[in-house]
């Protein structure tokens, strides 16, 4: 009986213990060097693309490589505050001072670069205008509506002891992209491409 007693008391104090809640959506913000690599669709209209995604940020600079099924219609991306570099999938080299409009020039497609470095992390985009924003029971972003995009945030993971999303979908006018990320890693990037 006293065995039982004990295991019991046991049980009932191994309930209590809480796990630590991960950190908030500052430290997201306070992140200055990191990587994911994930998956990303888009679409508009019937015209849809799917493609490997990885990304790496070091304050500023960053390096983005998004590749189609079998390497088709990918392309790379790196900038910085002065402007940035785009290669498209046959070697050729644009450059501009601008990652959104030269996305749109040479791919055609419409793709928020200096937006998502902020809202892939849960975090509306400092200088992006207005935001609103809806939060879940967890005080996670649920809903995030700026520049002209809504962004709707469907699962966090915990990476470290910060919570950061894994599953989202962002949509303007008639393009939707959606971005499943399978690993994040924080820090100093180690081989960064630039």
């Amino acid at each position: 009986m006293k065995y039982l007693a004990g295991l019991l008391a046991v049980l009932l104090l191994a309930g209590c213990a809480t796990t630590p809640a991960p950190r908030s959506s500052e430290s997201a913000a306070a992140l200055s060097a990191w990587q994911l690599n994930g998956r990303m669709s888009l679409t508009r209209g019937e015209e849809g693309w799917h493609a490997s995604l990885h990304w790496q940020q070091q304050a500023d600079s960053y390096f983005l490589r998004v590749s189609g099924p079998l390497g088709q219609g990918g392309f790379q991306l790196s900038g910085d505050s002065h402007g940035v570099v785009l290669v498209d999938a046959d070697g050729q080299t644009f450059a501009a001072r601008d990652a959104d409009a030269l996305l749109v020039q040479v791919t055609g497609w419409r793709l928020p670069v200096m937006g998502l470095r902020y809202w892939v992390r849960g975090l509306p985009a400092p200088g992006g205008g207005e935001a609103l924003t809806s939060r879940n029971e967890a005080g996670q972003l649920s809903r995030l509506i700026q520049s002209g995009w809504t962004i709707n945030y469907d699962r966090y993971q915990i990476v470290g002891d910060i919570s950061l999303p894994d599953k989202l979908q962002l949509v303007s006018d008639d393009i939707s992209v959606r971005i499943i990320i399978d690993k994040w890693e924080l820090g100093a990037v180690t081989a960064y491409l630039p």
